[in-house]
């Protein structure tokens, strides 16, 4: 509607009148979730070095259907490029195993907790950590 009564992009006019971190925020909101989150990691992973804060914040607190969103977000903002691929260069170790984990949408959802599962994990890890120097 924009275009038509004004005969500019909105998105443009915006870039071009906001600066700093409001226009980010503007620009931000004129995305979907999904969008959003793909530049987020992209941002993260490309140059030197890796903001895995960022990783660990969109990977690990968004649903499947989220997740499943974003990684096709991602290939349509960046073709030629894969979420999955992009955080296996980016990532090592133990960290990489979960990321990428976490970007096959596939995590429980579940909301059942079992309680008794639970007593004894946090035991192993109290004997595994703070009872003992180092860890097991």
């Amino acid at each position: 509607k924009y275009k038509l009564l004004h005969g500019r992009d909105l998105i443009e006019d915006l870039h071009s009148e906001l600066g700093g971190h409001f226009r980010t925020a503007v620009l931000a909101l004129m995305e979907t979730k999904a969008v959003y989150d793909a530049h987020c990691l992209r941002n993260a992973m490309k140059g030197l070095g890796t903001d895995e804060s960022v990783l660990i914040e969109i990977l690990c607190t968004r649903t499947n259907q989220e997740i499943k969103n974003i990684v096709a977000a991602y290939k349509t903002a960046f073709p030629g490029r894969d979420l999955e691929k992009d955080v296996m260069s980016e990532t090592s170790g133990n960290f990489k195993r979960l990321l990428v984990t976490m970007c096959q949408g596939a995590r429980d959802e579940s909301l059942a907790v079992d309680h008794e599962k639970a007593k004894r994990e946090a035991q192993e890890l109290f004997e595994a950590g703070e009872k003992h120097w180092g860890t097991d």
